[in-house]
């Protein structure tokens, strides 16, 4: 099992998959009928639609892949000092961060609207919701920042996962497929944290860890198979896009197009020494990741929203693919600036995450002189 290439295609994955993330928060949840026209409004529903409802949902899968594979690469076979050592980890890496970027998001949502009822403007509604919410809906049902509900969904995995241990121990593939047909049933649990795509894919990872399974080996053996039937669900998923069992068809979708990116990326780290630019990025990333809604991508769409030029489908087209840009440049100029104020809180706030870019770069360079291959 090739530890060291999984784990750089996973490090170049981190940047790339964010964007997904940026992408799948510029539309409604409400799904829309789409038509296969050259029409520039159709155009925009197709593109938005696709982007934001199918395609974007393949990063946050690989991410609780991702989780699942780490979470037990290092499990040597004494479960209870294991458990300790890696719940007492994701207490810094997962729960700090989760209650830090929630809190974060409570003081700027009563600061703004404080500050706007002082000048007679209008209070968002949201802000008044809120208000008269519990502790448990705010920080837990439905995370007052909400993308953290991935981690939410991460801390429930990891409590569960000595269960998830002895599943895949017992069970093995057969366990595996078992969920992968609950997932695609779209049977979920109505326990909050305890989602059917957080518990098949962290334990997919888990397997392919437990296991010692190649996972970059086995993806890449079905490789064509689930590029074909990505796009044949896409076409599919996307005809029948809010009509009822459209979601069966969106998590087959779902499941190939996740092994089509790790294929991907694996293709590309082979091939393109660029990639190595997109290694070191976990910090920034989950920066992104904790940051981006918390009025950011609220007030871009506001803004863009408002031009002339999205009355017009192809101007909306281009908004759609400008504000993520922007977004994600406006994060960034944030993470920095913070990062020179107060690097220590920052990094605390993250749960300890370092930035170290371009890590691969001395390899790389060593390559195009001729002194050697890049690892992988």
């Amino acid at each position: 099992m090739n530890n060291q290439k999984l784990s750089k295609v996973i490090d170049t994955m981190r940047l790339p998959l964010i964007f997904l993330v940026i992408i799948a928060h510029l539309v409604p949840f409400t799904l829309q009928n789409v038509n296969f026209s050259p029409n520039g409004n159709d155009l925009y529903v197709l593109f938005s639609e696709m982007f934001s409802h199918h395609i974007a949902k393949l990063s946050v899968r690989c991410y609780f892949l991702v989780s699942g594979y780490y979470f037990f690469n290092k499990y040597s076979g004494e479960i209870i000092s294991f458990y300790k050592r890696q719940c007492k980890s994701r207490l810094r890496t997962l729960v700090r961060p989760y209650i830090i970027w929630n809190l974060v998001m409570i003081l700027a949502i009563f600061s703004k609207n404080y500050i706007f009822s002082k000048l007679g403007w209008d209070t968002d509604e949201i802000f008044l919701f809120h208000i008269e919410s519990d502790v448990y809906r705010v920080f837990w049902a439905v995370p007052i920042n909400f993308p953290l509900w991935f981690v939410r969904d991460l801390i429930c995995m990891v409590i569960i996962s000595p269960l998830i241990l002895y599943y895949i121990r017992y069970f093995k593939h057969i366990g595996i497929i078992f969920l992968g047909i609950l997932y695609m049933a779209a049977i979920e649990p109505d326990i909050p944290g305890f989602s059917m795509s957080a518990i098949f894919f962290f334990s997919l990872g888990a397997y392919f860890s437990l296991e010692k399974k190649d996972l970059l080996l086995v993806f890449n053996k079905l490789k064509y198979p689930a590029l074909i039937v990505m796009l044949m669900f896409l076409v599919y998923s996307l005809s029948r896009n809010g009509k009822f069992g459209q979601e069966h068809i969106l998590r087959i979708f779902i499941v190939s197009g996740v092994i089509t990116i790790f294929n991907l990326f694996s293709f590309m780290n082979d091939k393109y020494v660029f990639m190595n630019r997109l290694t070191g990025y976990s910090s920034l990333s989950f920066f992104i990741y904790v940051i981006h809604e918390i009025y950011v991508i609220n007030w871009l769409k506001g803004f863009f929203y408002n031009l002339p030029m999205f009355q017009y489908g192809w101007g909306r087209l281009i908004i759609y693919f400008t504000i993520p840009i922007v977004c994600i440049t406006i994060c960034t100029g944030l993470y920095s600036l913070l990062m020179k104020l107060s690097p220590k809180l920052l990094i605390y706030s993250l749960g300890g995450r370092l930035p170290n870019y371009n890590k691969y770069q001395g390899a790389s360079e060593k390559e195009s002189q001729g002194q050697g291959k890049i690892p992988v």
